[in-house]
């Protein structure tokens, strides 16, 4: 996979519109947060033109238990999904797009649950972990792939 396939210009965006700005937080504790964490990954993509950021799942704060919008979550997790690239077997770990996936599924889920390298194995494990989320996940990404064309 290259940069020029991941388009997380978007994602950007939505990401940042994430951001609770210390909000419910009290003050932003930048390092401990899934969505600061998840907009510098994509930020390091655009800026870096890179794919893969070493041993970057390993960095993921995920004992961040902020209350986030559920809606918003879950167009960003149908985004990030929609840049999946189906790897299968080739999954890595340490991709852009699975460690912003894995943020936003510790956010949403408040776990994690592993990546099969497939949307369609994502949308059956996210519907076994929550049949709500995982049925309204399916739904934006369905909706955000339809504009998409």
């Amino acid at each position: 996979m290259t940069e020029r396939e991941i388009n997380f210009e978007a994602l950007q965006k939505k990401l940042d519109a994430l951001c609770l700005h210390g909000e419910s937080c009290g003050t932003c504790e930048k390092n401990k947060c899934l969505v600061f964490f998840s907009r510098k990954v994509a930020n390091y993509v655009v800026t870096k033109k890179v794919t893969s950021i070493p041993q970057g799942s390993s960095m993921i704060p995920s004992k961040d238990l902020k209350t986030y919008s559920e809606d918003d979550m879950l167009e960003a997790l149908a985004m990030v999904l929609l840049e999946c690239k189906d790897c299968r077997d080739n999954h890595e770990e340490d991709c852009s797009v699975n460690i912003v996936r894995t943020c936003l599924e510790y956010a949403l889920f408040g776990d994690t649950f592993p990546y099969r390298g497939s949307t369609t194995m994502y949308f059956m494990d996210a519907h076994k972990s929550s049949e709500r989320i995982g049925k309204q996940l399916k739904a934006a990404f369905v909706e955000l792939k339809a504009v998409q064309k």
